[in-house]
């Protein structure tokens, strides 16, 4: 066999040429070290050749890594282990922590002591296995964490999948370098609060995963909780204020899982039920859950067919809006309802957020305006200034011709703006409330009223509403439930009402069920009565054959 010379440096320097890796050798005898050039660039490393590698580069660890780190150091200087394999996050030039794996081959002399030690240093960034943006592990590693925790003998641990809800609108309002900001940020605050067996990984868009080994369903749950008081309160990044709450799924491990992605599936499916029972909540996963997520895609399907033919199914009912003080019928809430041929009635709580997520509120919300203030106009003639109030979904505010659409609709009818309520839940007058401040404005502008509904259920606060442009607040009915017998309840609609009027702001309380519940929101000064007590909502040929014929 013929001989093969290879000068050592030229190999080196060759290897080191064409690898995007980091190269290292050590004399242990020496200390010194000879590293490849882009690996003293990228860490600020004193030379290509000097004393002391190994300390200075312990010194850019993250701490939470250094023990891994120098186990393995001391396993192999004590001759335990001839091989260095770890992975853990180093500080480059920039000051930034990145995920890498170091290998690495000690060498011994014919004594047994340390003689050579080299290997490579991998960015994993660099190698898609890290996300760039959140400085996470992503779901290729998240998968083989489970399958390893599903393989031991006693399986216990789960996988909480989390979702920004409405993520979309922070880079919409703002733009993408901004919502990878906030991805950022909210990744580094639930680090923080992950117990010492959990970790965290990036999915695609604004999903996590978190993969808790040894945990309950109690301890999955107030995991969720933590995380969810993190993200339930206004936030703010270089003076630009944002609200972005989350929704999670959370899928145990089991002897039926037979891998990870199983358990990811059952996340999933978790994650989705959260999402469409009106988000920022977390469920568990349950095998039923197929059969929800197969009735949302026949009421997708189904829903998709009413619009394209003509809102076909689809009706306007309203309910009585009350004056409080002379119980006189004022005007009417619009609220749609939707009627299938073979499924019957079908809640709005159902089919709305289906229309939302396929894209379909827009055109429905629409229709809806156009019949509501068509009713206004033809009421109006029978009980002058009647009012309607009509729900808006946040995503039609975000439409370009949305604001000259409504003037249009009114125009059309010769209804005065006055006469026209908008309404949109709590959560979007926070959440939305810089970015939607213009929009708001220019509504208010044309004499159209906004009305914040459900409050008391989501995240403003009783301060918040000095600062609201809403000029109706609507106190929802889980306030209204035992209010005699509930001093808090009593004392939340007592100081709601003083604080709205101190600001001109009127109260609409809704829910009322009860003659005592009506004669007590009376006697503390609501402005308007909304409830099953005055009636139900009603098709508008029954509307105007009891209140106004």
């Amino acid at each position: 066999m013929q001989s093969f010379d290879l000068d050592p440096r030229l190999f080196y320097d060759a290897m080191a040429f064409s690898t995007d890796d980091y190269l290292y050798v050590i004399d242990m005898a020496t200390d010194r070290a000879l590293i490849s050039d882009n690996m003293k660039a990228d860490f600020d490393l004193p030379d290509c050749l000097f004393e002391g590698l190994i300390p200075l580069w312990r010194a850019l660890i993250a701490e939470r890594d250094l023990q891994s780190f120098d186990e393995s150091i001391d396993d192999m200087v004590a001759g335990r282990t001839d091989s260095h394999d770890l992975e853990y996050q180093v500080r480059n030039r920039k000051g930034e922590y990145v995920w890498i794996v170091c290998r690495g081959l000690m060498k011994r002399d014919e004594n047994g002591a340390p003689a050579m030690f080299a290997g490579v240093v991998t960015n994993l960034e660099r190698k898609g296995k890290i996300d760039p943006t959140t400085g996470l592990f992503m779901h290729d590693k998240c998968i083989q964490v489970l399958d390893r925790m599903l393989a031991r003998d006693r399986v216990a641990g789960g996988v909480l999948l989390l979702g920004l809800d409405d993520f979309s609108r922070i880079n919409s309002l703002n733009d993408h370098a901004f919502g990878n900001v906030v991805l950022r940020v909210f990744a580094q605050g639930v680090q923080r609060l992950l117990p010492e067996d959990a970790s965290i990984f990036r999915f695609d868009g604004d999903e996590f995963a978190i993969v808790a080994e040894g945990a309950d369903r109690a301890a999955m749950e107030d995991l969720y909780h933590a995380i969810h008081a993190l993200a339930n309160r206004q936030q703010d990044i270089d003076g630009t204020t944002y609200f972005c709450t989350v929704s999670g799924g959370i899928a145990m491990g089991d002897a039926e899982q037979s891998s990870g992605s199983d358990l990811i599936k059952h996340a999933e499916s978790a994650l989705e039920e959260s999402k469409h029972r009106g988000k920022n909540t977390v469920s568990f996963f349950s095998a039923d859950m197929t059969e929800a997520k197969l009735r949302r895609l026949e009421l997708s399907d189904r829903l998709q067919a009413s619009v394209l033919e003509g809102m076909r199914g689809f009706s306007v009912h309203y309910q009585p809006l009350v004056n409080a003080d002379t119980m006189r019928i004022d005007g009417a809430e619009a609220l749609l309802r939707w009627k299938d041929e073979s499924l019957g009635p079908v809640g709005p709580d159902e089919f709305i957020p289906v229309l939302e997520s396929y894209g379909l509120i827009g055109q429905v919300g629409r229709w809806v305006l156009e019949r509501a203030v068509e009713q206004c106009a033809a009421w109006s003639k029978a009980r002058s200034g009647f009012i309607m109030n009509v729900n808006i979904s946040y995503l039609q505010l975000f439409e370009s011709d949305f604001i000259p659409f409504v003037k249009q609709v009114l125009d059309e009818s010769q209804v005065n703006p006055s006469q026209l309520v908008l309404e949109m839940t709590e959560s979007y007058f926070v959440t939305d409330l810089d970015a939607l401040k213009t929009t708001f404005d220019r509504l208010r502008s044309l004499g159209i009223r906004l009305a914040m509904d459900d409050f008391g259920t989501g995240y403003s606060s009783l301060g918040m509403l000095s600062q609201s442009p809403a000029d109706i607040v609507k106190i929802d009915r889980m306030f209204i439930r035992n209010i005699d017998g509930e001093a808090f309840n009593r004392s939340f609609i007592d100081a709601v009402i003083d604080l709205c009027h101190s600001v001109g702001i009127e109260v609409t309380v809704e829910g009322v069920e009860e003659p005592t519940e009506l004669d007590t929101v009376r006697s503390i000064g609501a402005d308007c009565i909304q409830g099953f007590l005055v009636s139900r909502p009603l098709s508008a040929a029954d509307f105007e054959e009891r209140f106004l014929a």
